[in-house]
């Protein structure tokens, strides 16, 4: 297996390459702090949970050479159901007694383009947020904003977080935030990506920054609407200097001074994550 690692605390995330049709490697971190204890060379049967609460039987194995992770039994129909290829990637978490392990699928050029024109996408917009300079570190929303527009498997109890990934079709990349309910009032959008992700478009430079989040549904015909295969989420953005001549708004991604910024927005998650390592222990 040579699956590529990537994540703030070096474990969660993992990129699918063209060896892991039929074992993937679990993240040694989230595998030694999260799942039962369990001997080098054996094996056991774990039940992982998806976004839509479907239940995969998967056996997990610590391996007899070397100190790592890896699910082989049960990972062939995870990756068939959830369409997964090279490029794509997965990342694991625990809720309560729950193991949970999310894909994310990586987006098509003409998924990404605002540009290209295709009836067959729809776009929703579920957040609009303005980016306040005080707090650099995450985005504050309301409990009404995320409960009353973002999918069911998004309601978190307090204290809870999950990792959310989000489009960027500015960049034409995916990368993950962490979405914390982190009081009775106010979820959190926060981590080390979300915080790359201000900085890499300068959104504090601006004395006002909007940020959107879409749902962008692939196929609205689909009966059945499942996370990063039919749908997925986006970010985008609009900047502004008030203290400045306003001038006529440009397209969402531009800001009120220049129109040499990409004619785009920025958004909910071609490649992985930045800060990507490489595994290459095999089974």
């Amino acid at each position: 297996m040579e699956d590529q690692e990537v994540d703030e605390n070096n474990s969660k995330v993992v990129v699918i390459d063209k060896y892991s049709s039929h074992s993937v490697s679990i993240p040694n971190k989230f595998a030694q702090q999260h799942l039962p204890p369990l001997a080098s060379g054996k094996s056991m049967i774990l039940e992982f949970e998806d976004f839509g609460g479907n239940k995969f039987m998967m056996e997990v194995v610590h391996s007899n050479y070397g100190d790592y992770y890896y699910i082989r039994t049960g990972w062939d129909r995870f990756q068939n159901q959830h369409k997964l290829e090279s490029g794509d990637f997965i990342y694991f978490s625990k809720k309560n007694d729950s193991y949970l392990i999310y894909s994310c699928k990586t987006p098509k050029p003409e998924e990404l383009d605002l540009q290209l024109p295709n009836e067959s996408i729809e776009r929703v917009q579920v957040l609009v947020k303005n980016l306040c300079a005080k707090d650099s570190k995450c985005l504050r929303l309301s409990k009404k904003e995320v409960e009353g527009n973002l999918d069911q498997h998004l309601i978190l109890q307090v204290g809870e977080e999950i990792i959310l990934p989000l489009h960027d079709p500015i960049q034409k990349k995916s990368f993950t935030v962490q979405l914390l309910h982190a009081d009775q009032e106010e979820y959190h959008i926060r981590g080390r990506e979300w915080e790359e992700y201000v900085a890499q478009h300068n959104l504090f430079i601006f004395d006002e920054t909007t940020i959107f989040v879409n749902k962008v549904i692939l196929d609205p015909t689909a009966e059945v609407q499942l996370v990063n295969i039919s749908y997925h989420y986006e970010i985008t953005y609009q900047t502004r200097a008030t203290n400045q001549p306003q001038k006529k708004p440009k397209l969402l991604g531009t800001t009120a001074e220049t129109s040499s910024a990409p004619a785009s927005t920025a958004v909910d998650n071609s490649s992985a994550p930045a800060s990507t390592t490489v595994d290459n222990k095999n089974s």
